[in-house]
Parts: C-alpha cells; structure tokens; sequence
C-alpha cells in the first residue's frame, strides 16, 4: 500500500520508470514459474541426483556389420541374406560393356566355348544385386559346379545340354530368365536389344530377383563352409605387380597392382597392351586378390568347354607379390591352402578367380 502511495507522490515521468520496473519484476516471476523452469523442478533435479537415481539417456546406435564371407570386409547390413547369388554374364566383345559387374563380391572367369570367356559375378546376398545387371547369359559347367560349391542362387538365361543336366541335380538354387515362371525377374533391355543383339539382352535387378527368391522359398542363410579365410596374410615372395592370364586362345586378361589402393585393376589383353575392363558406367573392375586355378580342360561336345574342378595347383597374387598354392573343390566346398597344404589367409578384399588349362601355366607372366 505504502509502495502504491508513494507511485501517487512522484512526477509523471519518474512514474512511468516505476511502472516500468514493476512489469519488468512481475514478467521475471510468471518466467520462473513455467514448466521446465521453475525453481521445484530444478529442485527436483538436484532430489534426483542426490538420492543417486541415474537418468535416462536414450542413445541410438547402429549396429556393427557383418563380415562378407566371399571378401572378409564388414560391410554386410546385420540379419540381410548372405547366400550368394551368382550370375552368368557374358564377356565377349559384343557383351561389354557390361552393366552393373564392379558391384559384385567375387568374380570368376573361364573359357565356355570357342575361345570365348564368361564372367560368374557373385554377390554375397540378394540384398547387395543392384538393381540392373547383364547381359545374362546361359549356364556352363564349370560355372555351375563352383556355384553350387558356394550354395549359390544360380541365375542364367537357358544353357548347354550338359549344363541343364547338371542343373536337374546340382545344389543352387536354380533361377532361368528362359523358363516361364522366372519371366517377371528378367527382360529385355530394347537398347542393348537393337545394338547388340537379342542374346546379349538379357537383364535382371535386385527388386525383381527378390520375388522370385521369395517364390521359390530359398534358403537365404550360407550353409556351406566360406572359401576363403581373412586375416593378416603371409605376403608372397615372387613378383606380381603385374600379372597376365592365358584363358584361352582368343582371352587374355591381365592385372595391374596399385599400391596406393591396394587394388588390381584389370584389363583384357595383355599388360602392355590390353585395355581396361570398364562396366556401362566407367568403372574399372578390381580385385584384392586374383587367384589363378589350374586345371584339366575337356571338350564337353563339339561345342562347349567342361573343367574336371576336382583340384590341383595355383597362384595366388595379391599385396603386389604372388606364391604359389593349392585348391580342391567338391559339391560341398571350395578350399584353398597354401602350396605345402597348411591354411590360406588372403588379404580382407574381392578375389578373382581366373579358371585355365594346366597348359596355360607356362603362360601366365607375372612381373
């Protein structure tokens, strides 16, 4: 009251001032009692923290990837499919460039008829396809016993005599861009179609792949044995900078080391003069590891090329240096040891795997 009377006695502008501190101090005492703020809530915090109650702090984290069985790198999303879907993809001139290749885990490459060669482009899970790769190809031998030794989804267009014989009884999980129900995964791209040809065509994604797999209700775990253990590699004593692979009379491919990168990059031809293998997009193709296999070549007919791809000899060639080494392979796995038979530890990385006659073995060039 004392305080209202004595606003009566002041001048008019001293109070205007009064008044205005009076809203000031009325504005800092509503202020201190809004949520979140006030002077209980503050003490309620201080309760907590004396009574020694630990807050709770909600945190997001995701989780560590999963190791890729095919290349030692974790880079595989937790509870994703790690069956290996593997591809036939054609690789003679009118087949490059193809699409979508650099994306895939593992490479295998091999003559399948008159000196030509195909690619087997493995992906470590559905999930990893992109969503556009070709041109498919029709199914091989060779290629059909190396996928089933991975328990791969096998997906191709059509194939050999000998190779649909073997598919009635190999273990993959079989998808044929050629038979009617496999038709909504695959079609044709009209593009490659009218500059190509109709047999190098052939295209398939990720998405469309998905509901066939779904179809058919494959297993999607890898229950068989990972070809290859990961680790701290003993690095080989023999050159490989560069290496260069007779696959064939007409294919001859080749690899050159970049130590920056610690990656292959390969080419078809030789090393002095080959060029570098690109996809549809400019992407070199590279590989970690390039594993040379040799083997015992046969004339499945008067057309088509069959491996025996029981075991033998190779070369390994990674870290810019090569040894030798050896390798067996059954329906169950595919295994590779060190040339005095104790176990292999490749570098954490894509391989390649270059599958040849044992006459090529004089030809191989490394330097």
């Amino acid at each position: 009251m004392s305080f209202i009377m004595n606003i009566k006695k002041t001048s008019k502008s001293e109070a205007k001032i009064v008044a205005v501190l009076v809203g000031t101090v009325l504005a800092l005492s509503l202020s201190s009692c809004t949520p979140g703020t006030s002077p209980s809530s503050n003490a309620s915090s201080a309760e907590n923290s004396t009574t020694g109650q630990t807050p709770i702090v909600t945190t997001t984290t995701k989780a560590p990837k999963v190791t890729n069985p095919l290349s030692g790198i974790a880079d595989i999303t937790p509870g994703a499919s790690v069956r290996p879907v593997a591809f036939m993809i054609g690789n003679n001139d009118r087949s490059r460039p193809q699409i979508g290749i650099d994306k895939a885990d593992m490479y295998v490459e091999a003559e399948t008829e008159g000196g030509i060669t195909r690619i087997m482009a493995v992906f470590s899970g559905a999930s990893r396809v992109p969503n556009q790769i070709g041109p498919i190809r029709s199914a091989r031998t060779p290629f059909i016993k190396i996928a089933e030794s991975l328990d791969s989804i096998y997906c191709h267009a059509g194939g050999s005599r000998t190779a649909k014989n073997m598919l009635s009884s190999a273990e993959v999980g079989n998808i044929d861009a050629l038979h009617g129900v496999n038709n909504s995964a695959f079609w044709r791209d009209s593009k490659l179609r009218s500059t190509k040809g109709l047999e190098y065509s052939m295209m398939t994604s990720r998405d469309k792949l998905n509901v066939r797999i779904k179809a058919f209700n494959f297993h999607t775990d890898f229950k068989k044995p990972s070809p290859f253990k990961f680790g701290d590699s003993n690095k080989g004593t023999g050159a490989g900078k560069n290496v260069q692979v007779r696959l064939s009379a007409l294919q001859t491919i080749s690899f050159k080391y970049d130590p920056v990168t610690g990656l292959y990059y390969k080419s078809n031809g030789t090393i002095s003069g080959g060029s570098a293998h690109k996809t549809s997009d400019g992407i070199t193709l590279t590989a970690t590891n390039i594993i040379i296999i040799y083997d015992r070549k046969y004339s499945e007919n008067e057309r088509t090329i069959g491996f025996d791809l029981e075991g033998g000899t190779g070369l390994l060639v990674s870290e810019g240096a090569s040894r030798q080494i050896r390798w067996s392979r059954s329906k169950g796995s595919l295994n590779f040891t060190e040339y005095n038979g104790t176990a292999l530890t490749l570098k954490a990385g894509k391989p390649y795997i270059c599958l040849t006659d044992k006459s090529n073995e004089t030809k191989t060039v490394i330097s």
